[in-house]
């Protein structure tokens, strides 16, 4: 996977928790952008997290 500037990601998932309807497009939209870089929110935070920590390591299998 190409380097994600977590900056972005962290934007996606601010969204996703968002409850103003307002910005429910947003939402709709940073949820298909983490589904198709990430295949889960859950993922895309531990990005973020092996990020932050260069001693984790992610593998998927």
């Amino acid at each position: 996977m190409k380097r994600m500037p977590t900056v972005l990601v962290k934007t996606w998932l601010f969204l996703l928790k968002s409850k103003d309807p307002k910005l429910a497009r947003q939402k709709f939209i940073a949820y298909q952008k983490i589904k198709k870089s990430f295949g889960s929110a859950d993922l895309a935070q531990l990005y973020l997290e092996q990020d932050r920590d260069n001693d984790i390591e992610v593998v998927i299998i």
